[in-house]
Order: structure tokens, then C-alpha cells, then sequence
């Protein structure tokens, strides 16, 4: 049985409310993942991130994805797929789990994406999103939480993110 996953936790200095509703509000979503999106946080609900909103419908982002489980203030999973310049892996699906636990004054949140297939393409997605998972979308909800909601005009370069503590 293969057991790669991705697997990180970032601690968080805001109260587990506060970072709990940065995952499952639209207000939440756009204040630090992306510009829109489209997220109903219930089971089968969608979780619908739009990266690139003015693209035609399929190219914006995490079209047809859905939230799988939920346990409030502790638990929430949904399918992600990868983007469009993985043309050959495009509408697969892995999972993603956000574990939530409080942690001294902030919160300490922890992500797991599993599902990965045995395939070269596969492979580098697998690079691609521990790149971007923790290095860019981890530290942009830190950031937003220090800094306030990101500007989609102008958002943070990728060294003031990572240089953010």
C-alpha cells in the first residue's frame, strides 16, 4: 500500500475561531487563498477555489470539488484537483485534510493531502503543491492573519511570506 502524502502544520497566531473561519467562510477564502471561490462548508457542499476568476469555467481553479467531511473547530476535508498546466492529471482528485487544534494563544494547523497515484505527472504535482502548500498558501494565511487581507492587485512576494514569523 502506498502511503506518500503530503503532511505539514504551521502554528498561527490567531484563536482557533478566527482561523477555523478563514478556511470555511467565502469572506475567509478570499481574504487569503484566493480572489473567489465558492465554498458551503457541509458535507458534499462545494469547495470551489477560483485562482483565476475572469477564466473560462474549468481553467479558474478547483471546479467540481467538494467538501467531504466536517467537525466544527476541529476537522475539515475536501477533494482538490490540480491545474490546468497538469493537462494529463487535470480532473483527478486528491484529499485534503486541515486538522484545527488550539496551541498556547494562536493555533496550530495541520495539513495532509493523500491519494496520490504511482505516474511521472502525478509526481510532480506532488512537488508542486508541497511547494505551494507550504510555502506559499500556509504562510499567505499567516500573513493575513498578522497583516489583515491579502491585496489580490499587489499580494506579498513569496519572500516576505516565508521571512513573516
Amino acid at each position: 500500500m502506498d502511503s506518500k502524502q503530503l503532511a505539514g502544520n504551521i502554528l498561527l497566531p490567531a484563536p482557533l475561531e478566527s482561523v477555523w473561519n478563514a478556511w470555511t467562510t467565502e469572506c475567509g477564502i478570499r481574504s487569503f487563498f484566493a480572489p473567489d471561490c465558492l465554498v458551503v462548508p457541509e458535507p458534499n457542499g462545494p469547495f470551489e477555489i477560483f485562482f483565476r476568476p475572469d477564466a473560462a469555467y474549468g481553467e479558474r481553479g478547483t471546479e467540481g470539488c467538494r467538501v467531504m467531511a466536517v467537525m466544527p473547530y476541529q476537522l475539515l476535508s475536501f477533494s482538490w484537483n490540480f491545474p490546468p498546466h497538469f493537462t494529463h492529471i487535470r480532473h483527478q482528485k486528491t484529499q485534503v485534510c486541515l486538522r484545527f487544534m488550539p496551541e498556547g494563544m494562536g493555533t496550530r494547523l495541520y495539513l495532509f493531502q493523500t491519494g496520490w497515484a504511482d505516474d511521472p505527472q502525478w509526481d510532480e504535482a506532488f512537488e508542486f503543491f508541497r511547494d505551494e502548500w507550504f510555502n506559499v498558501l500556509l504562510p499567505r494565511l499567516r500573513w493575513r492573519l498578522l497583516h489583515g487581507p491579502i491585496n489580490w492587485q499587489q499580494p506579498p512576494e513569496r519572500e516576505a511570506l516565508l521571512g513573516d514569523g
